[in-house]
């Protein structure tokens, strides 16, 4: 699978997946945090069960390192589907955009990949971009929506370094791979279902509905079985494939058309009265151009980068020959 298709494909089915949590929080009676537990059941349970006659990996339970990226995961979901109560989903992807200097960051100081020189002016403008919205935010900076959405990336980055350097992400087997990734979303739900009171209590901002009390409502779970199955569970799996594949820098740089994405898709589901339709304003403009200018030119220096280093690497393999060497 090409590797720009498999990056821009994870970005549009994590698109689809937050246009249909607005239209079920917007438009039914549905517990927002029962309703992510269930997506997580029911994509997990259909990844494992997807790969007939395989044994159920039982020991990926066991792993501290699983519990640690689905209680990453956990925040991440919890956080950015709360910031939905109070922006809409275009908006919630532009203060996304701190996640690619966070992602930049990991990769320097964790992964040892250090970007480009100037690739850091790319970054500047997403978070002036990201900074131009939330200050003109209802409340300003102070809009709940800021501080879970910064919550959401660097819970986002994290879960994504777990999972480029996660041993059991890097094997070639496709159904052993789903059986994976289906077991991070079961392990995921458990964490859901069992520590509402510590999420609540680490949560920057309060969250409503924080609670497991709305988990048997007739909507969340066919809302949670719905959207679980069609795209939790593939957009998890998706994701997993594309660190695996690219690394978390370009991963992140992909998903950063996320905003304009979620322009188009709310608006077609605005023709259906499925939800509001978005009216934003100058100051989401001004944001989504300078996230625009942001992207092209971390794009630009990437690829200068990246060229820079081959050239390196053909004139050290030539210098290391043996003629040059006679």
């Amino acid at each position: 699978m090409p590797v720009l298709f498999l990056l821009f494909g994870t970005t549009f089915i994590w698109a689809m997946l937050l246009v249909c949590n607005r239209i079920a929080l917007t438009s039914f009676d549905i517990d927002p945090y029962a309703m992510t537990c269930w997506q997580l059941v029911f994509g997990g349970i259909a990844l494992v069960l997807l790969a007939p006659g395989r044994s159920i990996p039982w020991r990926q339970f066991t792993l501290p390192i699983n519990w640690a990226y689905g209680f990453l995961r956990v925040m991440t979901g919890v956080t950015w589907t709360a910031s939905l109560l109070y922006i809409s989903a275009p908006e919630s992807g532009i203060l996304s955009q701190t996640g690619m200097p966070l992602a930049a960051l990991a990769a320097t100081f964790v992964l040892g990949r250090a970007p480009g020189r100037y690739e850091w002016f790319g970054h500047a403008t997403l978070i002036c971009g990201a900074l131009w919205l939330a200050w003109h935010l209802p409340g300003g900076f102070g809009n709940p929506a800021v501080l879970l959405m910064l919550a959401s990336e660097v819970t986002a980055i994290s879960s994504s370094v777990l999972a480029e350097l996660h041993p059991d992400n890097q094997i070639k087997d496709t159904w052993a791979h789903l059986r994976f990734t289906g077991v991070l979303l079961l392990i995921t739900a458990s964490i859901f279902l069992i520590v509402p009171p510590l999420i609540a209590l680490i949560s920057p901002v309060p969250i409503p509905y924080i609670s497991t009390s709305g988990l048997f409502g007739t909507e969340t779970l066919i809302a949670g079985l719905l959207i679980g199955i069609l795209f939790r569970g593939p957009a998890m799996v998706l994701s997993l494939r594309s660190i695996k594949t690219a690394g978390i820098e370009k991963y992140i740089l992909s998903t950063s058309v996320l905003p304009f994405v979620l322009l188009g898709l709310e608006m077609v589901a605005a023709q259906f009265a499925l939800t509001p339709m978005p009216t934003h304003d100058s100051v989401f403009w001004i944001s989504s151009l300078l996230v625009m200018i942001g992207i092209i030119q971390i794009t630009v220096s990437k690829h200068r980068h990246a060229a820079k280093r081959r050239a390196q690497d053909r004139i050290a393999a030539a210098a290391a020959t043996p003629e040059n060497a006679g």
